[in-house]
């Protein structure tokens, strides 16, 4: 690439860093990246055990792991983590093709709301997105050993950083076939490599709960069969109708309808712009049958925002590909890239503007109660987020989840077997007894739409707990607080009645504050 080559790939990396760095601060952490930070703060025999009941591989764990032994000890700081790998896929995917379809590539990927909501993210869909960009770069590149090597790397690299990266696999896979003779041959000894080096973890992704993707099929179903059919189509568009699963600024529908159809379009013209192009459509159109077929006939591996991420790359391409054919294309590719760059501009806008979660509602409500060493028992998911919420006086409190399953893996949570969570009652009302003898209170957090929730109604009884705030239909805030004096007085036989010594909010001096329970975990 000549110097002058060099500036499309600068101005996707630069268009797409300013927009993740904007979002990495106005987009408020939520629960999945909370997750993230919880096992990058684990040691990676712990990771490891968690990611046995989770719905991925370890690769960007232990990524995360790292970076947080070097400091990177907050949502944000990981965030960063995604603001760069989106940076070097919009570079990948602008350094691919003629001097026209870079720049269109550049300014589609760069201003794209899908790649921003990637790189705000501390998930592992950016380090996807970035790893397929460099399968796409490979793909467009002349077939020798050393882009085999690279292929079976890079996909292999995919695998181990998110399950999708199978079908991802797959996909370059199924397109090989259709290749000359040497671009076949790197694609099959590529595949096969990396789908050997992800032979370890295959096993455990085998028996990992089919509830942890009970979330994907809810939303799938949610959406009307035609729909499902075109997703892989037109949701990569940066106009395209946002569904359920997106945290993104939807479009007007007049200019999202004009937009798809733009989008289509293109896509139809860069695909027989040249062989590069009609490789990457037949990635495109491959991972998107498979993503399809799969969510519809086996278990649920589609939703959009995330496996959009290994569409996205080639869809771009293709898309930027069409610019080649006249200055007519190349404006509709630069429309687009304008339409995306609104898109983001709003999307920005509303995680600035947005009301707070319901977990930041509930620490808010804790918190202008709560001090140290008194007890938070957190119910279903709610103590990642309440706890983040609070900030460093979550360290001063004392917390235990309920069910305990939850403690072990707080990334999701299947409440169908809740009987088993009534054998820790008596346990957990010795725990409440124990804490109100020390003088400190007890805050339940109670989630009304679980069926263990149920439990806990005879036992807020019997330990005096009481409802002060809620959040329909999230959330309920119960508070059990500590004898005063004059109860205790007024439960001892032949007590004294005494004037002037109950202390305020009900806490005597000598209890209120004086042991701290440096408890942050579960």
């Amino acid at each position: 690439m000549g110097r002058r080559d060099w500036l499309a790939p600068l101005a996707a990396a630069a268009g797409a860093g300013a927009f993740g760095i904007v979002g990495t601060m106005v987009r408020r952490p939520w629960h999945d990246e909370l997750y993230t930070l919880e096992l990058a703060r684990r040691p990676v025999s712990a990771i490891l055990q968690a990611l046995h009941l989770d719905s991925g591989p370890p690769g960007y764990y232990l990524v995360c792991h790292l970076l947080e032994l070097f400091g990177a000890d907050s949502v944000r700081a990981l965030r960063l983590l995604s603001v760069v790998a989106v940076m070097a896929a919009a570079a990948l995917v602008a350094s691919c093709g003629q001097a026209r379809v870079r720049w269109a590539a550049a300014a589609l990927v760069g201003f794209h709301p899908l790649v921003l909501a990637a790189a705000a993210d501390a998930r592992p869909y950016a380090l996807l997105m970035a790893v397929t960009s460099g399968v796409l770069f490979v793909l467009t590149r002349e077939p020798s050993r050393t882009t085999t090597a690279v292929l079976a790397l890079l996909l292999a690299s995919a695998c181990w950083i998110h399950s999708l990266g199978l079908i991802l696999t797959a996909a370059v896979f199924a397109t090989g076939l259709l290749l000359g003779e040497k671009p076949r041959r790197r694609v099959l000894v590529g595949t096969l490599a990396a789908l050997l080096l992800q032979l370890p973890w295959l096993p455990v992704m085998m028996r990992q709960p089919a509830a942890s993707l009970q979330w994907m099929t809810k939303g799938w179903n949610a959406l009307p069969a035609w729909w499902r059919l075109l997703l892989p189509l037109t949701q990569p568009g940066p106009a395209a109708l946002r569904t359920p699963f997106l945290d993104l600024a939807s479009p007007p529908l007049v200019l999202a309808i004009l937009g798809t159809a733009l989008w289509l379009v293109l896509a139809a013209l860069g695909a027989l712009s040249g062989e590069k192009a009609r490789t990457a459509a037949g990635v495109w159109l491959a991972a998107g049958a498979l993503l399809v077929l799969g969510t519809t006939v086996l278990r649920p591996v589609y939703a959009p925002d995330q496996a959009d991420k290994i569409l996205l790359v080639f869809a771009v391409f293709v898309v930027a590909a069409a610019a080649a054919r006249s200055r007519a294309a190349l404006a509709g590719a630069l429309a687009l890239a304008l339409v995306g760059g609104g898109a983001s501009a709003t999307t920005l806008h509303s995680w600035k503007t947005s009301p707070p979660r319901p977990e930041e509602q509930a620490a808010r409500a804790i918190s202008s109660r709560a001090g140290p060493g008194d007890l938070v028992i957190a119910t279903g998911w709610w103590l990642l987020g309440v706890r983040h919420g609070l900030g460093a006086p979550a360290r001063r409190i004392h917390w235990i989840t309920f069910p305990r399953e939850t403690a072990t893996h707080p990334g999701w949570y299947d409440d169908r077997p809740a009987r088993a969570a009534a054998m820790e009652i008596p346990a957990l009302e010795r725990q409440i007894a124990i804490a109100l003898r020390g003088g400190h209170r007890v805050f339940l957090i109670r989630s009304p739409s679980l069926p263990s929730d149920r439990l806990l109604d005879d036992l807020a009884g019997r330990t005096g707990l009481v409802p002060v705030a809620a959040e329909p239909p999230y959330w309920q805030l119960w508070e059990g607080r500590p004898p005063t004096r004059r109860d205790e007085q007024r439960l001892r036989p032949g007590a004294v009645r005494e004037s002037n010594t109950t202390a305020p909010e009900g806490h005597t001096p000598e209890t209120r504050g004086a042991t701290t329970s440096s408890n942050s975990g579960t």
